[in-house]
């Protein structure tokens, strides 16, 4: 179903309303007067099937609650995920500001092209259910330059540790990331939700109304609802993908503060007006 992803969020719900409502209301005009005569269908039996239709209601929104709550749960997954890669990228900013240039300069450096390439590159093909891979080499990149920098005294050795310590987070959490990019509800959940919804309107078409033009209106409110709620499950299935997904934001507010997590400039002021 990654298709739809690729349709306008507006189109997509055009489409899904739509497409239910036109079943519906043609299922109901080919199939009531059959259903009418063949089941006996009159005011009599009206109790009988409205509580049918509610105890089948109940389990059908059931259903639909729990997998919303599923559906949100990874949207917010995902959505931390993203908040916690930027934000150990600006901790591994802020700690790669203790060593020494050019190693500091250059992975400074690499850090802004990594957060520019996760921005402009990586998170429209994650969209499109693609990953890409300069992330990947740019982060290669900055561990080369790592373990080859050489440290001269213990204070530099505690900084390189921790140094290390906040590249391995960042490579974590992209990682996280990345391999949530095909998250969603199973298709098995898809089919009984389709299913559901199918038998629902169905079990209305057994209602007693003397006036078709009255069951049919009742018939496109309800599917009306019932493509609502579908097209809400759709666009937040996956959280990574179409127009309605985990934006890149956090990412561009570190790189836009990037100079900010750099005490450099802070440490050599106090080191000047340090009391003689």
């Amino acid at each position: 179903m990654y298709w739809i992803y690729d349709i306008p969020t507006w189109m997509l719900g055009f489409l899904i309303i739509t497409t239910v409502v036109l079943v519906s209301c043609l299922g109901l005009v080919f199939s009531r007067t059959y259903f009418y005569n063949h089941f006996r269908i009159s005011a009599d039996t009206n109790d009988a099937v409205n509580m049918f239709v509610s105890s089948m209601g109940m389990l059908y929104g059931l259903l639909l609650g729990l997998v919303a709550v599923a559906t949100w749960e990874n949207y917010a997954y995902i959505d931390s995920l993203a908040g916690k890669e930027a934000t150990s990228v600006s901790l591994l900013y802020r700690g790669v500001s203790t060593l020494q240039d050019p190693s500091k300069t250059k992975i400074q450096e690499d850090i802004d092209n990594y957060l520019t390439d996760v921005i402009e590159i990586g998170w429209p093909a994650q969209r499109q259910g693609k990953v890409t891979l300069g992330g990947t080499i740019i982060l290669t990149r900055i561990l080369a330059t790592l373990a080859t920098y050489k440290t001269t005294s213990v204070e530099q050795q505690i900084f390189l540790t921790e140094v290390i310590s906040a590249y391995n987070k960042v490579s974590e959490n992209r990682r996280l990331r990345i391999q949530a990019v095909d998250t969603g509800i199973p298709y098995i959940f898809w089919i009984v939700i389709l299913v559901g919804a199918g038998l629902m309107i169905i079990t209305t078409f057994l209602i007693h109304l003397p006036s078709l033009r009255t069951h049919i209106f009742i018939t496109v409110l309800f599917s009306t609802l019932l493509g609502f709620m579908i097209f809400l499950l759709a666009v937040v299935d996956n959280p990574t993908r179409g127009q309605v997904s985990i934006s890149s934001n956090a990412y561009v507010d570190i790189q836009n503060s990037l100079k900010i997590h750099d005490p450099t400039d802070m440490i050599k002021s106090i080191a000047i007006n340090a009391p003689k």
